[in-house]
């Protein structure tokens, strides 16, 4: 499985796939019928060491006897999440371009010929495009929803990387999904997930955003995104409840190694504040999850070893929202029983 050698097509689809044998198919279906034509794809299918008795893999090992020359089928075999499962398919990809879709999502007819079309185009390292969000698998959606809005953004200054570093709206998000990549820009910069958590996107998009010199927005909705009740983000987080500052750390660990932290630190600063720290207690809180005195310490623990002069940070200090206000004077608050309490019954009339 997945040892063949292909020449390079124009765009590899990663797909990572655990307990997904209800959905599959269909994401698959949507990907062989590209209006790019099937000869210019190969469509890598991740089995991340699933549990319901061979149901998935038997589906991999079908569509790769079926289509030889399009499909690869790789099995784990130990459980690495999405981020582990995205990185093993990234290894195995040839194709100018790509992009990940999840196995109960899909993609519309044409989504690969116009991204690629405009990475082509654009010279674009990355083409980033709209997701259209449904709770019905069984939808179908026949037409492609375009704007106007789309536009080149030119990474060509040290004072555009860090603009384009905070740059973060419902264009430009932080998630790896609607995105198609230069692969050579990921392979050469060893740009990877990290493994073995949830909410693990940043890990990866951040260094992209770093690396990348021409970012393509394609106003078109290309990507259904299954809104499936079992998902990693809406099921039950157990043990991964605390996962998204982890992964925070883990990226500062890394640019740090890279010898980028320094240089963009009041960047990095700034997005840790607002997307590891204060998204985090957000996104427990919205889970209905109810932050414990031991959590709260640990989590501005946390903040003061890695970014200790956060209150100052410049970003924080220009256009401050209501949610980045409260988060920095849960920074200095006095953590108690009593002050717990309050700061929850505060912080959820906010989320």
């Amino acid at each position: 499985m997945g040892g063949r050698r292909r020449e390079m097509k124009a765009v590899s689809v990663v797909v990572p796939c655990y307990n997904v044998s209800s959905y599959l198919e269909k994401c698959i279906n949507h990907l062989l019928q590209q209006t790019i034509g099937i000869e210019n794809i190969e469509i890598i299918l991740v089995d991340d060491a699933s549990t319901d008795n061979g149901a998935t893999l038997d589906i991999i090992m079908k569509y790769e006897r079926e289509y030889r020359d399009t499909v690869i089928a790789v099995s784990l075999e130990e459980n690495m999440r999405q981020g582990g499962a995205r990185n093993i398919g990234v290894s195995h990809a040839t194709g100018e371009y790509l992009i990940f879709c999840d196995a109960d999502d899909w993609l519309m007819p044409e989504a690969l010929e116009h991204l690629y079309d405009a990475a082509q185009e654009y010279d674009a390292d990355v083409v980033e495009f709209r997701i259209k969000n449904v709770r019905d698998h069984k939808m179908q959606i026949d037409t492609v929803e375009k704007g106007e809005g789309s536009f080149l953004t030119e990474i060509d200054t040290e004072q555009m990387r860090r603009m384009f570093l905070v740059w973060v709206d419902e264009r430009l998000t932080l998630g790896s999904q609607k995105k198609l990549y230069r692969l050579s820009m990921l392979k050469e910069n060893k740009i990877r997930f990290v493994e073995h958590r949830i909410f693990e996107e940043p890990s990866f998009v951040v260094p992209v955003r770093l690396f990348e010199k021409r970012h393509y927005f394609l106003d078109e909705e290309l990507y259904i995104c299954f809104l499936s009740p079992h998902s990693s983000m809406r099921g039950d987080w157990g043990e991964h409840k605390w996962d998204n500052p982890h992964v925070w750390r883990h990226l500062v660990k890394d640019l740090e190694a890279r010898g980028l932290l320094k240089r963009y630190y009041s960047e990095m600063e700034y997005l840790f504040m607002s997307w590891g720290f204060g998204l985090s207690i957000r996104m427990v809180l919205q889970k209905g999850y109810v932050l414990t005195k031991d959590e709260l310490s640990f989590l501005i623990d946390m903040v003061e070893e890695m970014f200790p002069n956060v209150r100052k940070n410049k970003y924080l200090m220009v256009g401050q929202d209501s949610w980045d206000s409260l988060m920095l004077t849960v920074l200095d608050l006095e953590i108690t029983d009593e002050s717990v309490k309050v700061i929850n019954d505060i912080l959820n009339k906010y989320v």
